[in-house]
């Protein structure tokens, strides 16, 4: 039997070709198998680990197909991918609150989302749901801060008053009363209304009253005492409310009235 003095694996590569004659599957013709630490086709250039050249071998790197994935990487939240290689830096439900951002309204705060329970008037989403309704719950158009009853359709800035009814359906502080009702027994007449200058107020009696201009906020304008004769003259064009007050009893009246020149 020969003594070989090349080739000693006998896998038709000599030792200046063979980067291991002593296994006849290591040689320039075999294939690189990634990861076994075996240079198995004697090619320093074919990659048998850090295959995506980002300086991360496999052992650290969780995608070594692609060098923007690794632990030197900056996690980019919400694309679904672990670009850091930690799994304890968040990439979605970022307030832990068990909702991921396609359902989270707000994934920094772990006390909004859909498990939530909508709290009226703070101006937030809290479940998540628009159409659970955090103002203008009666959907008459009006928010709360406008809305003297935000439970009723009914009772809003736009809604007709009905009189003597002992409810402020139009959200202006005061509920009218009938401008053909008495004060005191007496027949009250207010006149000319819509008015340009002047307002006359005859009451068929004789008793000290007092008279209050009103603008429809419910702010009080000017106040008048035994007055039956008002100038207008300072007051712009719009809708006011003048009150009559019995000063004796307390009783009062109520009517709107309209300046215009």
């Amino acid at each position: 039997m020969a003594t070989l003095d090349d080739d000693l694996d006998q896998d038709g590569f000599d030792l200046v070709d063979d980067c291991d004659d002593t296994n006849p599957d290591i040689n320039p013709d075999q294939t690189e198998e990634a990861y076994n630490g075996i240079d198995d086709d004697c090619n320093s250039a074919t990659l048998d680990d850090d295959l995506d050249q980002d300086g991360f071998d496999l052992v650290n790197d969780c995608d070594d197909n692609n060098p923007e994935i690794n632990p030197a990487a900056d996690e980019i939240v919400y694309n679904g991918i672990d670009d850091d290689c930690n799994s304890a830096t968040l990439d979605d439900d970022l307030d832990q609150d068990g909702f991921d951002l396609v359902d989270d309204c707000d994934d920094t705060n772990p006390d909004i989302n859909p498990d939530q329970t909508e709290e009226a008037y703070n101006g937030i989403d809290d479940d998540c749901n628009s159409a659970t309704l955090d103002d203008d719950l009666d959907q008459d158009g009006f928010d709360l801060v406008d809305d003297c009853d935000d439970t009723n359709p009914d009772i809003n800035p736009e809604a007709e008053e009905i009189i003597n009814n002992g409810v402020d359906e139009d959200c202006d502080g005061m509920d009218l009363i009938s401008g053909n009702s008495k004060l005191s027994n007496a027949i009250l007449k207010i006149y000319p209304n819509p008015t340009s200058h002047i307002i006359n107020i005859e009451i068929g009696d004789e008793f000290d009253f007092e008279a209050r201009i009103y603008n429809l906020s419910g702010s009080l304008i000017d106040t008048y005492l035994n007055k039956t004769q008002i100038i207008t003259n300072k007051l712009q064009n719009g809708i006011y409310l003048i009150e009559v007050i019995n000063l004796n009893s307390g009783e009062r009246f109520v009517q709107r009235i309209v300046c215009e020149r």
